[in-house]
């Protein structure tokens, strides 16, 4: 069953994102909200492998009051609610902060 990371830090201030991404394991689901939506074009993102089908999303009033767009090619766009329902289907929820 997949983990949902949350990811609330930045990686230019913290390295919580770093050691999430080498605890991903294939299907998991990795959401950013708050500061960690600065990880969006951080170049760690590009070491997440296509192969590993790892799930990208972003809490879309989150970015947008950082001022930080959003690839919708890269990234599913969701919301609060969607976040309580990823919790649920989950087999655990890990928060980097």
């Amino acid at each position: 069953m997949p983990t949902l990371h949350i990811v609330r830090q930045s990686t230019f201030n913290s390295d919580d994102f770093t050691q999430c991404l080498q605890v991903l394991r294939n299907n998991d689901v990795i959401v950013f909200i708050d500061d960690g939506c600065y990880n969006l074009h951080h170049p760690l993102i590009s070491t997440i492998g296509s192969e590993a089908n790892i799930q990208l999303s972003v809490i879309d009033k989150h970015a947008k009051a950082r001022g930080i767009t959003i690839d919708e090619s890269l990234y599913t766009i969701i919301n609060m609610n969607n976040l309580v329902e990823l919790t649920l289907t989950t087999n655990r929820v890990i928060t980097w902060q």
